[in-house]
């Protein structure tokens, strides 16, 4: 059966006309509904801006429109002529890797605009064994050594094996999809931050990670519930590649190598400086800590997964105070401060959304230390707002 001629033009990206980032009329947005990749869980987003949606290879991706709960029409052009127009667009994605562009017209409730989808395609990475894990290769290009869990000197890594296993999806960040929304307030370019000393980004391949993704935009909206415009909260890293992540000097599990893991600090004066959020007159941990409560508050009701924690607080650096959020499926806090000459000491909180699983990781940091014949203190938890 012959396709319909926009599907046809659909998987010729460059008979497609890139329309940039679009200003919103009013409520219009276009909702997309797709299997992510991650696990084929069922995906349904709304956009005010244009979407990049990541879709494996031969699902089926769905387009509807509405403003204020109205639905509306949505069309489909190909060089600028109306080829389909419905109130609801149904296609297959494409069985070959890539991006893929198709130009929309959105109606509704007398609001009008045009809108662009870019439809990512990703790559499959194959792994091949080494003697500590496995090398990861994507698109003919190697991205590096991922380390099997049970080598890791880390307890809940080696009981967690099922979370450190190599990211599967993979894509390209391009010129042409960058600007494109992953989930409303993330980008594609916003995926791998430039490096500090080439002001480039060390790489262009990413993992595909629709859980992190959603909790950047999850905690934004949380933030602004609570008083604290979402645009304050300031990307400072997402996806690192394994040998960029241990240049700069993080561990052979840290998170960032996963795709699912982002660190951030609040800048309401859009200084590049961490807020003094609590207005003593400092800038230091506390100022992070109802933050920590209110990714507490998110996980514990389930609206983003649980995952690790953490609070840095330097006496030096351009922020201060920065933060850590990842998607790991496990609990895992840790504090931080480097004082002057760059000593480094720990510092804890008291959890009130989950004081029980404190304690029993407390009570097996107890258990180990008594085996291996050392001493053991439980840490001394400050109270959060």
């Amino acid at each position: 059966m012959k396709k319909p001629a926009f599907l046809r033009a659909f998987a010729v990206a460059t008979a497609l006309v890139f329309l940039g980032s679009l200003a919103v009329a009013g409520d219009l947005r276009l909702r997309c509904r797709w299997p992510s990749p991650n696990g084929r869980v069922p995906l349904d987003i709304a956009f005010y801006r244009n979407p990049a949606v990541v879709v494996p290879p031969g699902e089926n991706i769905a387009l509807t429109c509405d403003a204020g709960g109205i639905p509306g029409i949505v069309t489909v052009f190909v060089n600028g002529s109306a080829v389909r127009e419905d109130a609801a667009i149904d296609f297959t994605a494409p069985e070959r890797p890539g991006c893929y562009y198709i130009s929309l017209g959105l109606n509704a409730a007398g609001l009008s605009r045009p809108a662009e989808l870019c439809v990512v395609v990703p790559f499959k990475a194959s792994a091949g064994r080494t003697d500590r894990g496995w090398m990861l290769r994507a698109d003919e290009e190697r991205i590096g050594e991922y380390r099997q869990p049970s080598r890791s000197g880390n307890a809940k890594v080696k009981a967690n094996p099922d979370s450190y296993q190599p990211p599967v999806w993979w894509f390209r960040i391009t010129d042409l999809n960058r600007g494109f929304e992953l989930s409303p307030g993330l980008t594609v370019g916003d995926l791998v931050v430039p490096s500090e000393d080439t002001g480039l980004p060390h790489t262009d391949l990413v993992p595909v990670c629709y859980p992190m993704w959603q909790a950047v935009t999850t905690l934004r909206t949380a933030l602004t519930e609570r008083g604290i415009p979402g645009e304050a909260l300031k990307i400072i890293s997402m996806f690192r590649s394994p040998p960029y992540n241990r240049g700069v000097g993080s561990n052979a599990y840290g998170r960032h190598i996963y795709g699912d893991a982002f660190d951030f600090y609040i800048d309401l004066e859009d200084d590049t400086k961490a807020s003094d959020l609590n207005r003593d007159g400092k800038r230091d941990r506390r100022d992070a800590y109802p933050i920590v409560a209110l990714i507490e508050d998110l996980q514990a009701d389930r609206r983003i997964p649980m995952g690790g924690i953490g609070v840095y607080n330097s006496v030096t650096g351009d922020h201060e105070v920065t933060m850590h959020l990842d998607m790991r499926g496990h609990r895992a806090t840790w504090g931080y401060r480097y004082g002057a000459g760059g000593r480094k000491s720990e510092f804890s909180w008291q959890s009130k959304r989950f004081p029980d699983l404190d304690r029993q990781d407390e009570d097996r940091a107890r258990d180990r230390a008594i085996k291996e014949g050392r001493k053991y203190s439980r840490p001394n938890r400050e109270p959060l707002p």
